[in-house]
């Protein structure tokens, strides 16, 4: 039951990292602060609140991806607990927020359907609610475990190697990120008319995954940045219309077969499959059509080459003015002040030239 009086989860939070930093800082920085961020909201997920447990979520796939940003310079051993145990917390905070998803969208398609069908589908919406204070108990009992007390210690502080990990984000931050956009790209290829759901999942998370890694790096970006974060935000969420309506119709055809529900509950369910069946196909091709849109518009290599070079420009050094001796407007200049003037401006453009 939850307790009315306890106080919100905190509003989400995000972590930004600076050019100027070593990839080991900003490892430590991006991985440490998901860890603090899972701390923030798991004692009012505890308790059971939607938007918590909502966070709780979003939390572990942004650390997904600050994991795989830097997975090149995390120690082997600990790159494969975070990579096992991180999904693990993932998955059953999902499996709680799917059944507050799922009766959401069953109970707003009824109500599109005919008023008549709230007693109805009442069963289900119940048999929901069974299965969400089961999915959470298991999800307290995650929290409460060694094994994520373990996790979220080595998170907060990732062992990073020393190898690769002294350069400066800024001169890399395109190269971190271009893995995550190739293999959006490489899904995004495989989507068709006859595709099977589970792929149109997994663009959906490596489209997320890109996403994040573009906000952690938004001081390098620019216009071109914001529009493609734009579009992805967008296809996101398009892909998870989808994503919510494939995983309801499951769910009703699963609960028709097995769950011996009273007659009207099972036409209801009928009714639902079909509407909602509807709803998926045309979803699909919505989906099929704004990745294909985006893919040509070639928005990730600009934005990574936008990237790469407002990384170089952030680290180039500033060259002081000479210094001005005060002088007569009417007066020369002499002989010293021409070759004082004159060395200056040949070690400024030398130092132009030698720093990347």
């Amino acid at each position: 039951m939850i307790d009315a009086a306890r106080p919100a989860a905190p509003p989400p939070r995000r972590v930004t990292l600076s050019p100027g930093e070593t990839v080991a800082d900003a490892a430590r920085k991006a991985i440490g602060f998901g860890a603090e961020s899972l701390r923030c909201h798991q004692n009012a997920a505890e308790v059971g609140e939607e938007e918590p447990l909502h966070q709780l979520r979003v939390v572990t796939r942004r650390l997904r991806a600050s994991i795989d940003l830097f997975s090149n310079v995390i120690y082997a051993a600990q790159l494969k607990i975070f990579r096992r145990d991180v999904p693990w917390l993932g998955a059953q905070a999902g499996a709680v927020r799917e059944c507050d998803v799922t009766s959401a969208l069953i109970a707003a398609r009824a109500a599109r359907i005919g008023p008549d069908l709230k007693a109805a589908i009442a069963p289900m919406i119940a048999a929901l609610d069974e299965r969400r204070k089961s999915e959470h108990t298991r999800l307290c009992e995650l929290i409460a475990s060694k094994r994520y007390q373990s996790l979220l210690a080595k998170l907060s502080r990732p062992a990073i190697k020393k190898v690769g990990a002294d350069r400066r984000l800024g001169i890399v931050a395109a190269q971190l990120i271009r893995p995550a956009s190739r293999s959006a790209s490489r899904l995004g290829e495989k989507i068709a008319e006859d595709a099977p759901p589970l792929l149109f999942h997994k663009l959906r998370v490596r489209i997320k995954r890109l996403r994040y890694e573009l906000e952690m790096m938004s001081p390098l970006g620019a216009k071109r940045q914001r529009k493609t974060l734009r579009r992805l935000e967008e296809l996101q969420e398009l892909l998870g219309l989808y994503h919510d309506t494939t995983v309801a119709t499951a769910w009703l055809m699963s609960y028709a077969e097995t769950s011996a529900p009273p007659p009207r509950t099972m036409l209801a369910a009928g009714a639902l499959i079909q509407s909602l069946g509807s709803r998926e196909s045309k979803l699909r091709r919505q989906c099929m059509r704004a990745w294909r849109r985006f893919e040509r518009s070639d928005a990730m290599r600009d934005t990574l080459e936008e990237i790469r070079q407002a990384g170089r420009l952030s680290l180039m050094p500033v060259s002081s003015p000479a210094p001005v001796t005060e002088t007569s407007e009417s007066d020369p200049p002499t002989e010293a002040q021409i070759a004082h003037s004159n060395h200056n401006s040949m070690s400024s453009h030398s130092a132009t030239e030698t720093n990347p």
